[in-house]
């Protein structure tokens, strides 16, 4: 099939964005107070609804993060939640809405927040880990 040039110059500025950001993700390195301050304006557009400005949350639909063995526990679980969502919960999945940044900036802003003070960052190139673990663990279509 034969593009227009309006076509094909739509599809090369997508490819451009989409390079612009996989070099935003593996190139920068972000800081912890970057990534908390990213975070913070993250969560509390995305999550402050179900968990509350203080991280307290609204038990047992909505759990608290404050002090929580999610947000205080190991790095990869925390993201993998917020990633994946957690079945038979309220908790939906993130992984495709925001982008690795700001998904990496809320986990690091939840893990130091409200006195977690885990001290830990989770980096887009972790996010873009784990999403490139997912495609990879994909099956594959036999091709005709």
């Amino acid at each position: 099939e034969v593009k227009s040039k309006a076509d094909y110059d739509t599809w090369l500025g997508e490819r451009k964005e989409e390079a612009a950001k996989l070099k935003e993700l593996t190139s920068k390195e972000w800081t912890l107070d970057e990534l908390e301050a990213r975070g913070d304006k993250v969560y509390h557009t995305t999550c402050v609804a179900c968990h509350q400005a203080e991280g307290q949350g609204s038990p047992p639909t909505f759990p608290a993060l404050k002090g929580s063995k999610i947000a205080t526990g190991p790095a990869k679980d925390h993201l993998s939640i917020v990633y994946h969502g957690k079945p038979g919960t309220a908790m939906a999945a993130f992984g495709k809405q925001p982008s690795e940044v700001d998904i990496a900036a809320v986990v690091t802003y939840e893990r130091n927040a409200w006195g977690n003070n885990k001290g830990d960052m989770v980096t887009p190139k972790d996010v873009l880990a784990l999403t490139h673990a997912q495609s990879q663990s994909r099956p594959s279509l036999p091709m005709p």
